[in-house]
């Protein structure tokens, strides 16, 4: 990964601290995304520390919001001339319905429309390299994912579960149009499931119940933080995989998706409600 340039959105903890970690020790020039300065340096600093690589830097950007995720687009496009990988890490998980700046849903405007919108921003920069890699982070989650056109921007009985299944199956689906939009360029697009992490993403500003439930469900399946950047860092890095594209990925293996997620007519119809929605935003 020398001579590389990567971006890991939301690195500055969990998952994606341990991805750009692996990919900082494998010599790459690297950078996070994060919503907190603060946290974002004190990453930066520990990631240069742990991976003995000093070309380690961060931007700033809230993915709930299409304003920040455009103003950050930009700022990349000022400091960098090329991306080779991109991995589309970042994601949240909000207890209760409430809209983003833009109206949208809080889930699915932080998991599928901002790095839906930061990937496409990045695109030219990402054509440079003689082997661009975005990756996805999605979730075995998805297999119960179902999309409500209009739950993006009302609300219809909103449930946490239900909204993050949406936004995973999202991310799938956003990774199959894609590929095969940029089959004809030097660029793959693959996704994955990182495995049940033992993150607190589940236990952030949500419910006793539910920390209680994901403080269980991560405790009894649950594997070790670096264990889920594997499948990452596999697919950023890995020659096996440098001409696939489009696949699903779990355990570094790729895996058949779910049916929703194989469905073209819903791949295309989701891209175009998406590019609706933030063209009127």
């Amino acid at each position: 990964m020398k001579n590389k340039t990567v971006i890991v959105t939301g690195g500055n903890a969990g998952i994606g601290y341990e991805t750009a970690l692996g990919i900082a020790k494998l010599g790459a020039t690297t950078y996070i995304i994060s919503r907190d300065e603060t946290k974002a340096k004190a990453a930066v600093e520990q990631l240069k520390a742990e991976s003995h690589n000093l070309a380690i830097d961060y931007f700033i950007a809230d993915f709930s919001s299409q304003k920040s995720v455009r103003q950050v687009a930009e700022r990349i496009k000022q400091k960098l001339t090329v991306i080779d990988v991109l991995v589309n890490n970042a994601g949240g998980v909000y207890p209760s319905f409430a809209l983003s700046e833009d109206g949208l849903e809080m889930t699915i405007a932080t998991n599928h429309f901002g790095p839906f919108l930061l990937t496409n921003l990045l695109l030219p920069l990402i054509e440079k390299s003689s082997e661009g890699r975005i990756v996805n982070v999605s979730s075995r989650s998805h297999y119960r994912g179902k999309i409500d056109f209009e739950s993006f921007t009302k609300e219809k009985g909103y449930f946490v579960m239900k909204a993050y299944e949406q936004s995973k199956l999202a991310n799938v689906l956003f990774t199959s149009v894609l590929a095969e939009r940029l089959k004809s360029k030097n660029i793959t697009v693959n996704s994955l499931h990182p495995g049940v992490v033992k993150t607190d993403i589940g236990k952030k500003g949500t419910p006793a119940y539910i920390r209680w439930f994901w403080s269980m469900f991560t405790f009894l399946g649950g594997i070790s933080v670096e264990d889920g950047a594997k499948t990452s860092i596999y697919l950023a890095s890995s020659n096996e995989v440098k001409n696939v594209t489009g696949k699903y990925f779990d355990l570094c293996k790729v895996k058949e998706e779910s049916a929703l997620a194989k469905d073209k007519n819903l791949a295309k119809q989701l891209w175009a409600e998406t590019e609706r929605l933030i063209q009127s935003s």
